[in-house]
Order: C-alpha cells, then sequence, then structure tokens
C-alpha cells in the first residue's frame, strides 16, 4: 500500500511541476504569488478530504499538530518559493531531475536522526541518483529558458524536501492524526507562510490583484498538491523513509519529464536529460527494491 501512495504522490507531485511551468508563462504572475495560490488552493483541497473523512476540529490538539507546523513551515512555506523560482528558470523537468538528489539527502538524515542504516546497495542507489543530477548540472546550457541558477534552487529545493520526508517519518510515527487532517495542518501553515512572505515583498494591493491572476491558473496545480499531501503522509505512516523518498523521486522525476515532454516539449527533452532520467530512475530503483526486501525479511 506504501509503494501505491508513493507512486500517487509522485504523479500528482509531477502534475503540480508540470502545470505550474505552464500557468507562469502565460500569466506572468509572480512566482512568490503563484506559490501562495497554490498551496492554499491544495489546502483547501485536504481540508475537505479530511471533512469528508470525519476529522472534526477538536481533534486537531497542539499536542497532535505541533510537528506538522514545523513540516509546513518547512515544505510547502520556503520550498514552494525555492521550486517555483527553479521551474521559470530551468524548467519543470530539469527541476524535477535535480529533485533526484532528495533520497541522498534522505538516507543521509534518516540514518543521523532515525537509525536507519546503510547498505553497499544504498550507497550504490543514492551515487546514481547524485550522477543524474550533476548530469543536468554540468549540461552546456545555452538558451535563455534555462538557467545554472534555477538548478542550484531546484537543488536547494531537494534539501528542504529530504528534511520534509525525515521530519514526515518521525512525526507521523508520534502522532495520532489522521494522515488527511495532518496534510492540511501543513498545507494551511504552508500557505500562512507563502502570504506573509508575498505580502512582505510586494505591496498588499499588488499581492491581491496577482493573487485574483493566479487562482484560476494555479487550480491544478493546487489540487494535485492537496491529494499529494494525504497521500504522502500516508506512506510516511507505513513504511521507512528508505522507501518512500527513492521512490517518490523517481516517480516524480518520470511523470514530469514525461508531462513536460509531452506538453511542453522545447528545450524540456534532449539526450541528456533522458540520460539523467534513466540513471536518476534507476538509483531509485535500487533503493526501493532494497528497502522493500528489508522490511519483507
Amino acid at each position: 500500500m506504501s509503494i501505491a501512495l508513493t507512486c500517487l504522490a509522485g504523479m500528482l507531485f509531477a502534475v503540480n511541476a508540470t502545470f505550474t511551468r505552464l500557468a507562469l508563462d502565460r500569466t506572468r504572475v509572480r512566482t512568490d504569488v503563484a506559490a501562495a495560490a497554490t498551496v492554499m488552493t491544495a489546502a483547501t483541497v485536504a481540508s475537505v478530504i479530511a471533512i469528508i473523512g470525519g476529522v472534526r476540529l477538536s481533534d486537531l490538539s497542539w499536542a497532535e499538530s505541533q510537528g506538522f507546523f514545523v513540516i509546513g513551515a518547512i515544505v510547502p512555506g520556503v520550498a514552494q518559493l525555492t521550486f517555483y523560482a527553479a521551474i521559470r528558470m530551468a524548467g519543470p523537468s530539469r527541476s524535477a531531475i535535480m529533485l533526484g538528489t532528495v533520497p541522498v539527502w534522505s538516507v543521509v538524515l534518516a540514518t543521523i536522526f532515525l537509525n536507519e542504516h546503510w547498505s553497499a546497495s544504498v550507497v550504490a542507489g543514492t551515487l546514481l541518483a547524485v550522477v543524474g543530477s550533476a548530469l543536468l548540472a554540468t549540461e552546456g546550457i545555452t538558451k535563455a529558458s534555462v538557467s545554472r541558477l534555477g538548478l542550484a534552487l531546484a537543488a536547494l529545493t531537494a534539501l528542504q524536501f529530504a528534511i520534509r520526508d525525515v521530519l514526515a517519518r518521525s512525526v507521523t510515527q508520534g502522532s495520532n492524526l489522521d494522515s488527511p487532517a495532518a496534510a492540511a495542518v501543513t498545507l494551511w501553515v504552508g500557505a500562512v507562510v507563502l502570504i506573509g512572505v508575498g505580502v512582505g515583498t510586494a505591496k498588499p494591493r499588488e499581492f491581491s490583484k496577482n493573487l485574483r491572476r493566479s487562482m484560476p491558473a494555479m487550480l491544478i496545480p493546487g489540487i494535485a498538491v492537496g491529494l499529494a499531501m494525504p497521500a504522502l503522509l500516508a506512506a510516511f505512516e507505513r513504511s521507512r523513509v528508505g522507501v518512500v523518498s527513492p521512490l517518490l523521486g523517481a516517480t516524480q522525476t518520470v511523470g514530469a519529464v514525461l508531462l513536460s515532454g509531452l506538453l511542453i516539449g522545447g528545450t524540456e527533452i534532449n539526450r541528456r536529460v533522458v540520460l539523467a532520467v534513466i540513471v536518476t530512475l534507476a538509483g531509485g530503483t535500487l533503493l526501493v527494491r532494497v528497502e522493500t526486501l528489508r522490511e519483507v525479511n
């Protein structure tokens, strides 16, 4: 079940990345406002799922929710800003492939803080993920639509996602909050952070104007994130970081490259991008295979 939930979350995050680029190109709104619009929509979707599932406000005690406040402030809070900026500057496929380094950071952090263990196969899998991202980092970029700063922001986002993964695994194990309710808390906290950043970096009137313009355009990304977050937290309730994080990264990478190649085309697909996808996917597959067998045994 955790593998199915992780793959679902990964594909939905790929939808978010691809349709965000399409929306940003069409509307030309600020990325911080677009991020706020997405997360506000996602929080609403997650809240509806939680209410349908029977969650009540009385269930959201501070003791059960506090860990998700921290997660929400990081991801989707700060991370959504760096991710959307990366998507605009480097494109969704390259940004998603750079997120292939998430398993490296996740496994290292899980080893340190959650007592999850390394093995030769885990090392090999993480190295493949790094090589896949390095193929993009060393790409000879000549087109204005792709920038090394965008790749750097995507790499920074990967580190934040890894922190989210480790925190999510730890927090879900110590909380009785259902995953839809936990997702709603996480997303609303992220929305508050993003609104604060948006208002702080632009005049309130400009923020409001951009928000109204971006809301319809960011509807699909928002729904995708709102569905993906409960699935991801439910996966972390059931499986280790070493299983969920690599599979999430691999699924998101492949999904984003396929969708962006189909819907955007152009610079989103070339031989180096395809090679990077293959190498990154191989690393993620190896990690999932090893960690799944470890759980079975």
